[in-house]
């Protein structure tokens, strides 16, 4: 049995490598550290950028070589699908608000998965249907890594031991 995590974010042609860095340093955890290395193969984790071409994906991250409608369907579909969903709502500085991300929020409230809320930005963190759509809200990846609640949710689903 597979768990799959979708891993929502920010995206934006101006901002790339910090939109691509921490869904990397997440799944490069689950796959590098000692205590998931045995069970990390049942773990599915669904990037929004991969399959994507990076390099056409516009700085303010609204167009790319993909119809929207098309990468809006697959989103959709990968959100109704997933176990969990963890959310990173850092802009990295970007002016344009997380329309996207905030529509995988709903679509996840609406299909009742479990949410983990990466986060320093009030504007996100303190309106009330963020803190009612996520389980649990940690400002960071690290934090995120270090907290049990991802183990939880995996334990409950595969019964993993570990």
């Amino acid at each position: 049995m597979s768990f799959n995590v979708y891993l929502c974010g920010y995206i934006s042609g101006e901002h790339l490598d910090q939109c691509v860095a921490w869904r990397k340093q997440i799944i490069d955890y689950f796959k590098h550290d000692p205590k998931w290395y045995n069970i990390s193969s049942t773990i599915c984790f669904i990037d929004p950028l991969c399959g994507k071409n990076l390099k056409s994906i516009s700085s303010d991250g609204n167009t790319s070589d993909i119809p929207s409608r098309a990468y809006m369907l697959r989103d959709y579909y990968n959100v109704k699908n997933a176990d969990l969903i963890i959310v990173n709502l850092d802009t990295f500085g970007g002016n344009r608000p997380l329309i996207g991300s905030i529509y995988e929020l709903a679509w996840a409230w609406e299909t009742h998965k479990p949410v983990i809320a990466i986060g320093k930005n009030n504007l996100y963190i303190d309106h009330p249907f963020i803190q009612e759509t996520a389980v649990i809200i940690v400002p960071t990846v690290e934090d995120m890594l270090n907290d049990s609640t991802i183990t939880y949710y995996f334990k409950g689903a595969v019964s993993a031991e570990g």
